[in-house]
């Protein structure tokens, strides 16, 4: 099935990106994201989705933080012990997904 978005400009650019940094097609990228929110309750769904509108907000406005940062903020918020690796060590490892067909 086809479907056509007019995705906001920062939508776009963060899909591009993550899809530039992980090697995978942009397709793959924005079927994953819609997956996970699809596969969220109700009231999960709508947490997260306020939750990426502030980010987006923040963003725009210049407010944002290394990954090394967020890692950090993780560990500390969690009780966690995770390492910021750069992702050029990550992504060759990462799977490549399976060519789909096109119609």
């Amino acid at each position: 099935m086809t479907i056509t978005l007019d995705l906001p400009p920062q939508v776009e650019t963060l899909l591009r990106q993550r899809a530039e940094a992980t090697g995978q097609d942009l397709h793959h990228i924005a079927i994953a994201v819609l997956t996970l929110g699809l596969s969220l309750e109700d009231d999960d769904f709508f947490a997260e989705l306020e939750g990426i509108q502030q980010g987006l907000n923040d963003f725009e406005q210049g407010h944002f933080s290394s990954f090394e940062d967020f890692i950090a903020e993780q560990n500390q918020r969690h009780g966690l012990t995770l390492e910021a690796w750069p992702i050029a060590l990550i992504s060759p490892a990462l799977p490549k997904p399976m060519p789909m067909p096109r119609s």
